[in-house]
């Protein structure tokens, strides 16, 4: 980063220390615009699964058991059918393996206890309940601890396509099956402990931009295709075909200066994307760049 005392995130200049001293929200928040805004039943139930999943997260008892409703099975059941036929077609072969050997149907909501509990076997990591969205340091500590949080409410209905924040298809559709492959599991344990170590605001801000364009918006090359790796492509039906398509998108070979020098938005459809040539690669770049940085986590 060019200045540590000038941060600039989402187009607006940010506080370095916000990076490394994030707020905790304590009560529910859905922004301005948000799909649920105006709907009790929805507010009343986000409310509830908050409450209930920032104890468990609090007080380290793992995901809870969710009885879904009838409303959330019915919008897990409308977006999986359409989220499976597209990653058969165009994601990487490291999500479509795990999420085949996960056994995640299209039918039923799944449990993140049992799939916690399978992690846990397969690649040591295991999931940690989030009651939302939580700040990039505070989430990479869990994952430096080999933890992933994860939410387990459901998107509006009014949307089902889209959410404005990580929810249960984001997480579980998105970023949990490739936790079952042992050199994603250890390219997160290794930004999270980087993360979680340095003080400076702007080695923080490198490492979630690094993670971004790779971990939640990346792509990858695999047998001379350009195939979606990031679970914010790969959690969306709109975000699957533009990564790959649309003529409004830059899409460059994964340059990590480039990358941590780039600034996007999260609450639009993205316009830029990088293409690294392989996981490996993306591990050694990483190394690289915590060893560039100073932070000792080796």
């Amino acid at each position: 980063m060019k200045d540590a005392n000038t941060l600039v995130e989402y187009g607006a200049s940010i506080d370095p220390q916000a990076m490394v001293t994030p707020p905790d929200t304590t009560e529910l928040e859905l922004e301005p615009g948000h799909p649920g805004l105006g709907d009790e039943i929805y507010v009343a139930r986000r409310k509830e699964l908050f409450a209930l999943c920032r104890k468990h997260r609090l007080e380290q008892l793992g995901p809870p058991l969710i009885e879904y409703t009838a409303e959330e099975t019915r919008i897990w059941r409308e977006v999986s059918p359409k989220l499976h036929e597209l990653h058969e077609k165009y994601a990487c072969s490291i999500y479509n393996r795990a999420k085949h050997d996960l056994a995640i149907t299209e039918k039923e909501i799944p449990q993140l206890r049992s799939i916690s509990e399978r992690l846990k076997r397969e690649t040591n990591m295991h999931l940690v309940p989030a009651e939302g969205a939580l700040p990039y340091r505070t989430f990479y500590q869990y994952i430096a601890e080999r933890g992933f949080p994860v939410t387990q409410f459901i998107r509006h209905g009014s949307h089902p396509e889209f959410t404005p924040e990580p929810d249960m298809i984001h997480d579980c559709l998105g970023h949990v099956p490739p936790l079952m492959n042992q050199d994603y599991a250890e390219l997160l344990t290794l930004i999270g402990k980087a993360a979680a170590t340095t003080p400076r605001g702007d080695h923080v801000l490198a490492l979630k931009r690094f993670s971004w364009f790779s971990i939640e918006f990346g792509l990858i090359e695999e047998q001379g295709e350009t195939k979606v790796f990031g679970a914010g492509i790969l959690s969306s039906t709109g975000e699957i075909p533009h990564s790959l398509f649309s003529s409004a998108v830059t899409r460059r070979p994964f340059v990590t200066e480039t990358v941590i020098n780039t600034d996007y938005d999260p609450s639009h459809m993205q316009v830029d994307f990088f293409i690294s040539p392989s996981l490996p690669f993306l591990r050694k770049e990483l190394e690289s760049l915590v060893k560039r940085l100073g932070i000792e986590v080796f």
